[in-house]
């Protein structure tokens, strides 16, 4: 197995520990998810090499994208406006999807589809935990395949981005 699809496992399997203890867990696994996105963050950094920046800005991206959505009134989260553990998810995510996605990053049209159907199964998912609440669930999955297909899109442009290049929605 080479070591680029051993690091794409290994981060693979850490972003989902990490939305399962995030979505599940809530603040009752707080701790295990900070630990795993710390651990997520590590691992991408200093094991697979992903410069800092090009995670920040995904995650500047995704939090947005997260906060329109939820000022659109696409979701409502259980206990709080933007819970902590959703922020770490993202942080989890934009540390993740440069390891185990770098694969869509040639083919935009297919990464944005992909991100708009499986980003809202997710929050589909997360709504069965109880992590949320929707008023209406075809809105709330309409929201999140827009915003994720548009977070894909940007996710192929910034992974194609130079290092000094500037990144413009």
């Amino acid at each position: 197995m080479s070591t680029s699809l051993q690091h794409k496992i290994v981060s693979f399997v850490l972003f989902n520990l990490l939305w399962l203890s995030a979505v599940a867990g809530r603040s009752d696994y707080l701790r295990l998810t900070i630990v795993l996105a710390i651990a997520q963050f590590a691992y991408s950094y200093w094991i697979a090499e992903i410069p800092v920046k090009k995670m920040a800005q995904l995650l500047a991206v995704g939090l947005l994208l997260e906060a329109i959505a939820i000022s659109l009134g696409a979701i409502d989260f259980v206990g709080s406006v933007f819970p902590l553990w959703l922020a770490l998810l993202w942080v989890g995510f934009a540390a993740m999807a440069p390891v185990a996605l770098d694969w869509l990053v040639k083919m935009p049209f297919v990464a944005a589809l992909l991100g708009a159907v499986s980003g809202p199964f997710t929050y589909y998912v997360g709504l069965g935990f109880g992590a949320g609440t929707a008023e209406s669930l075809f809105f709330t999955l309409l929201v999140y395949a827009v915003v994720w297909g548009l977070f894909m899109l940007f996710f192929c442009r910034a992974m194609r981005a130079s290092p000094n290049e500037r990144l413009v929605l």
